[in-house]
């Protein structure tokens, strides 16, 4: 965003948007710019990219016509820390309404890619039409404005997301990339295709070390405009010295409560990181283990990372400028004068894709788990659906040994996993890859399948969780209520109606404002960084509002592509207690009804008082 207003104090509607739209059938670059009209304008991300879905009328999320909107919020490209993140957002190929309707989605990625789409001055950009042949997106700068062009990407097809992101870093230097994998590329039978965004660590090391915008096929719908990779290029930007509001958020945000979980412990007292969920929901039976069923055995402690300690080196690393380091990349553990020293670099472990793609599978081998881990990342998958979809395959199979699918893949069979995972990419396993969903629907056998609206869930079990269905985006990552009875131990409705109306919706902020949600950055520490940076004062609660209005207006949209209030539901056997979860199991068919009820006419009285309905 920039202001041509000299004053120091300013209004949101002093600041203007540069957007650039493409019409990719055409060849043809569009730019405007426009004035903030409201807060969600100003804090852009989700604000922004709802409010601009409204305009499209959507029956087929990837007719040609279907729009791919890429944005940044506020802090996105700034020096507050963690403010790298970049939205992508559409109608999704994998959410969908029961009549078949596509929903609205994002999702958001880390490293450095977002950053040099502001340095070469851009806030927003849409993606209309189709390229006439495999293209990739070049935006650079020149003359102090974004020049945008389409190139030939055909000697990129067929190789990884690693190997696009290098490839274009040598051809366009001093650049960063976000680029689809052969999941992406065979957008017609994947549809939770991932997007890669590359780090610095990744360029310097040439290691695979991309962010991932993961969730709901954006990387999919990316494919579908047949762009293999969006290239950002333009000079490193010196701010000089940061205000002193800047200078407190970060110091909260490297050494805060929030980003305690996310530290390592010689970093602030920090707590390890989402590895260590492995541990923690393995002892409380609430890890999700063979497709969501625990079967309280030992497997999973072969994952603890005390177990690897010994035999890897483990190293938290940072996107750029990170004071938090929650990635923990793993290395080959090579003695040296006495020591072990990093050796070969294997891949990073967060929870998600570690529980769902080895304990999830019946994988426990540490090796194995390197390598699927790896292997999902490198093809540019949402590990997240990948692990649920085989998962609920590998279930299917054990109860129906008579009538196998997919070779008779079964828990364990890490051999198998990996083929399918191969032929998902290339296009060859449709039926893996269009989700969990439509598979479990063909085979009329849905009780198991761990999905709201057409969305495989995150590693936390549906009975510890009745948020998942009210969820615009990711399961956890856009409503914060899926460790709640964990860390709270609450089952009364009159809380978990807060908790989702209120608490959980809040999660969201972020993803207008564009930190990572491991700073977990309070209030208190946004509102000066917004004012020394755009000499905008905002409160709080204003804050609390714009992202009530943008989770609501989400709502609103889904409802217009005709959900009704049987699409929110959470899957059949969540209401069914498994012995071996050490956690009260309240969800029953009739709590979920009267809290369901209770949260939408919450909703409806909201979305009447901020003026939505129409």
């Amino acid at each position: 965003m920039w202001s041509d207003i000299d004053q120091e104090a300013k209004q949101i509607t002093d600041y203007r948007i540069r957007r650039c739209t493409i019409q990719l059938d055409r060849g043809e670059c569009a730019f405007n710019e426009f004035p903030c009209e409201d807060l969600e304008d100003f804090l852009g991300g989700i604000g922004r990219a709802f409010k601009l879905l409204g305009n499209y009328r959507v029956t087929n999320a990837y007719d040609a016509t279907a729009p791919l909107i890429m944005g940044l919020g506020a802090f996105s490209g700034t020096e507050v820390m963690t403010g790298l993140r970049v939205f992508f957002a559409a109608y999704s190929p994998l959410k969908v309404a029961n009549n078949g309707m596509p929903l609205p989605m994002w999702s958001a990625a880390s490293g450095d890619f977002g950053r040099k789409v502001l340095a070469a001055g851009l806030d927003e950009v849409v993606f209309l039409g189709r390229a006439l042949k495999p293209s990739y997106v070049l935006i650079r700068r020149e003359a102090e404005r974004p020049v945008v062009s389409l190139e030939d990407a055909s000697d990129l097809l067929g190789k990884t997301t690693h190997e696009k992101i290098i490839s274009l870093g040598e051809r366009h230097p001093g650049a960063h990339v976000a680029a689809l994998g052969p999941s992406g590329e065979n957008w017609q039978t994947n549809f939770y295709a991932a997007i890669a965004c590359s780090t610095t660590n990744e360029m310097r090391s040439r290691h695979c070390k991309p962010r991932f915008a993961g969730r709901g096929g954006m990387g999919s719908m990316l494919g579908s405009k047949n762009i293999l990779a969006v290239v950002a290029q333009a000079p490193e930007q010196d701010r000089g010295k940061l205000p002193p509001g800047v200078l407190a958020a970060n110091k909260e945000i490297a050494r805060g409560a929030g980003s305690r979980n996310y530290r390592d412990k010689h970093k602030g007292n920090g707590l390890g990181g989402t590895w260590r969920n492995i541990h923690g929901l393995h002892l409380l039976g609430a890890l999700p283990e063979k497709n969501f069923w625990t079967d309280g055995g030992d497997g999973p402690k072969s994952l603890y990372r005390d177990a690897f300690e010994d035999g890897f080196v483990i190293k938290d690393e940072s996107c750029w400028q990170c004071g938090i380091a929650c990635h923990k990349n793993i290395y080959e553990a090579v003695p040296a004068d006495g020591k072990q020293k990093a050796g070969k670099f294997y891949t990073k472990f967060d929870y998600e894709p570690l529980d769902l793609l080895t304990v999830n599978l019946g994988i426990y081998d540490q090796h194995h788990a390197l390598e699927i881990v790896e292997l999902a990342d490198q093809l540019g998958f949402d590990a997240i659906s990948l692990g649920v979809t085989l998962g609920y395959i590998m279930e299917y199979n054990a109860r129906h040994p008579d009538q196998p699918i997919f070779d008779g893949m079964t828990f364990g069979d890490f051999e198998r996993a990996r083929h399918f995972i191969h032929a998902t990419a290339a296009g060859r396993a449709p039926e893996i890859g269009r989700g969990v969903r439509r598979l479990a629907t063909a085979l009329g056998d849905t009780a198991y399948a761990m999905e709201c609206k057409g969305l495989e869930l995150p590693a936390y079990l549906p009975e510890t969780n009745p948020g998942y269905p009210f969820a615009i985006a990711g399961g956890h990552m856009s409503m914060r209520t899926f460790l709640l009875l964990v860390f709270e131990g609450k089952t009364d409705i009159d809380y978990w109606e807060d908790a989702v109306v209120n608490r959980g919706i809040y999660y969201t902020r972020d993803d207008l404002i564009g930190l990572c949600k491991f700073a977990g950055t309070p209030d208190e520490s946004i509102v000066p960084a917004l004012r020394d940076l755009y000499g905008v004062t905002l409160t709080q609660e204003e804050m609390f509002h714009a992202t009530m209005r943008t989770y609501l207006r989400g709502l609103v949209l889904e409802r217009r592509q005709g959900t009704t209030i049987d699409d929110y539901v959470l899957p059949e056997r969540t209401y069914t207690p498994n012995p071996n979860v050490k956690l009260p199991h309240f969800i029953t068919p009739e709590f979920w009804t009267e809290l369901r009820g209770r949260v939408f006419n919450a909703f409806d009285r909201k979305i009447d008082e901020y003026g939505l309905a129409k």
